[in-house]
């Protein structure tokens, strides 16, 4: 049954220990965004995940998130994690497993975003065509309109998946789930299975694995619900108004002593982390290597900037058409 505003939507995320404070800024921010949006917030997490104090997070939002606890080695069992990331980055895949029946979307939301637009909430009334899921495409795909040295290596990655250059491939940071097509798909089990039969193949663990099974086929998001990675350097927030911001690049902006992007970041974090159960975070030093201004807006990025905003102008998304 729809509700007025569409699907019964779960908004899942899926933090590890490393994870956790990051997620309830993140849940704190889709809050803020749309304080009447009514959403139904699960943190699905190992026991283990949960730090001390977080049941003295302020009540308004811990009455807001239902917490599921799950053993995770029962699903994730033989799967690696490569790289920086842990095997936390599986647990999306198991969402249709563990969520209660009464939810028919899934809108998995990582840890490492914040909401600062209305917006999400449409993701619930979306038409995805058939389509398992609805997700943006990723700077791996965007980036060959610049051309350089990681857009080759980016093209690689992807034939490596049996993708032909012209195929989209998606980020899964933000993925607007149908549960039924989902299921019938059996997305789950073909993408663990092969995690398991071939890790070496898949750099991007999940993602990867989710774009070389579905092979394009999922219902396109603009980049308004995932602003990432070399958008920040091309001048395009202004005028793409994302709903989404999403820091894919490590170190984070949580991270105040290593961080070195833009200083309206790291205190956003620092100042909710001041006023959370870990004051600890927000600990930063009193000459904090952030930039105080935007990043400077290069030839090449203008360049590119002028590619990327022609191809975004011809695409269409299933939120609607974006003009820069």
């Amino acid at each position: 049954m729809k509700n007025r505003d569409g699907m019964r939507t779960a908004y899942c995320f899926t933090p590890d220990r490393a994870f956790f404070a990051p997620a309830l800024r993140a849940i704190a921010s889709l809050i803020e965004a749309e304080p009447d949006g009514g959403h139904e917030i699960v943190l699905v997490c190992e026991a283990s995940d949960v730090p001390p104090g977080f049941d003295k997070l302020a009540g308004p939002l811990l009455d807001r998130i239902e917490l599921l606890t799950v053993d995770f080695a029962r699903f994730d069992k033989n799967l690696k994690a490569s790289g920086r990331f842990s095997r936390a980055v599986f647990r999306r895949l198991f969402l249709d497993e563990l969520l209660p029946a009464r939810f028919q979307r899934i809108v998995s939301v990582d840890s490492d975003m914040l909401i600062v637009r209305p917006g999400l909430k449409r993701l619930e009334t979306f038409d995805l065509g058939g389509r398992p899921l609805a997700a943006a495409f990723d700077m791996i795909f965007y980036m060959d309109f610049k051309g350089d040295a990681l857009a080759r290596q980016f093209q690689r990655t992807r034939r490596s998946l049996g993708l032909a250059l012209d195929t989209p491939y998606f980020n899964a940071g933000l993925m607007a789930i149908d549960r039924a097509e989902w299921r019938r798909r059996a997305l789950a089990e073909q993408v663990a299975r092969a995690l398991r039969d071939a890790p070496e193949r898949f750099p991007f663990n999940e993602q990867d694995a989710l774009n070389a099974t579905l092979k394009g086929d999922f219902a396109p998001l603009s980049p308004r619900y995932n602003f990432m990675g070399d958008f920040f350097l091309l001048d395009l927030e202004r005028r793409i108004e994302p709903i989404v911001l999403h820091f894919v690049n490590a170190p984070k902006p949580w991270e105040l002593k290593l961080w070195r992007g833009e200083a309206r970041f790291a205190r956003d974090y620092r100042d909710w982390f001041a006023a959370s159960p870990w004051p600890e975070l927000a600990e930063a030093p009193s000459a904090p290597p952030w930039r105080r201004s935007r990043p400077p807006l290069t030839r090449v990025r203008q360049d590119f900037a002028k590619r990327l905003s022609l191809f975004i102008d011809r695409t269409r998304y299933i939120d609607g058409p974006l003009t820069l």
